[in-house]
């Protein structure tokens, strides 16, 4: 008999997650997003929201001696893997959920968040978690998905994963685009007391040489890997031939793909 061990299988995940889908999907957006946070070399720095730590090892890469940067995430399979896969003494860890920053206040100089603020319960909350962290004028820099017609893969994602899986599963592909424009983005951030907010959009191509191990790593890094995994291999390939058929206008003669994808990303200071 096979038991299913839920910690063996969120470490998967994280795998995946690092390993399949940052390098392609990800990585890039990480650069942009630093690039407009602009650190100070000896920045104080919050990772929110860190996964498996790719924003914070691009950091890293621009930070000197004397900055740090705290990563911090809910999801302790990410943590661990992230802890693993950097251990640059600037760097640490905290597992700690959004709302409750484990983190002396008006201490940091910035706050970076990468694909979460659409992914909080209670952002409001979590944004006075982030003014409270934040030093008076400290900054913020965010990223959300935008729209969900302008991104090509979660809308492929969506419709793959709703023929097979159900309402709930094309529900929580399109949640990824919960934000989806600069307005409600700008109303959090100026309803929580931020200063000097600024939210526009950024547009992107992403490439991958199989679009069909694209789809596949992508699977691999859902948490409802287990109940792909469930519909066995024919189950697997159906989601594979849909998201390959939802996303033919991005795929070359090669099986090559290269999709453009939007983010609305954010700016804000905090109260002085």
């Amino acid at each position: 008999m096979t038991f299913y061990d839920p910690d063996a299988a969120a470490e998967r995940i994280a795998v995946a997650y690092d390993r399949r889908l940052v390098p392609w999907l990800f990585e890039h957006w990480a650069q942009r997003l630093v690039t407009i946070a602009a650190p100070a070399l000896s920045a104080q720095v919050l990772d929110l929201a860190c996964g498996t730590g790719l924003l914070a090892r691009t950091l890293l890469d621009r930070l000197g001696d004397g900055a740090h940067v705290h990563g911090v995430d809910a999801d302790p399979s990410m943590l661990a893997y992230a802890a693993r896969r950097t251990s640059d003494r600037r760097v640490s860890w905290h597992h700690a959920d959004a709302t409750r920053i484990p983190i002396e206040g008006s201490t940091l100089d910035l706050v970076v968040c990468n694909q979460g603020l659409q992914f909080f319960p209670e952002p409001t909350t979590v944004l006075a978690e982030v003014s409270r962290v934040l030093r008076p004028g400290g900054r913020l820099a965010l990223a959300v998905w935008g729209q969900l017609e302008h991104n090509p893969w979660p809308k492929a994602m969506s419709v793959a994963l709703g023929a097979e899986l159900g309402d709930d599963a094309r529900r929580g592909s399109e949640s990824v685009c919960g934000l989806g424009d600069t307005e409600p983005v700008q109303r959090l951030l100026t309803g929580a007391g931020f200063d000097d907010v600024e939210a526009f959009e950024v547009r992107l191509t992403a490439t991958h040489p199989d679009v069909r191990e694209a789809i596949d790593g992508q699977l691999a890094a859902l948490p409802s890997a287990g109940a792909i995994d469930a519909l066995g291999p024919h189950g697997r390939n159906r989601i594979i031939d849909t998201m390959t058929h939802e996303l033919r206008g991005w795929i070359d003669a090669d099986d090559a793909l290269t999709v453009p994808s939007t983010c609305v990303i954010a700016t804000a200071t905090s109260p002085t």
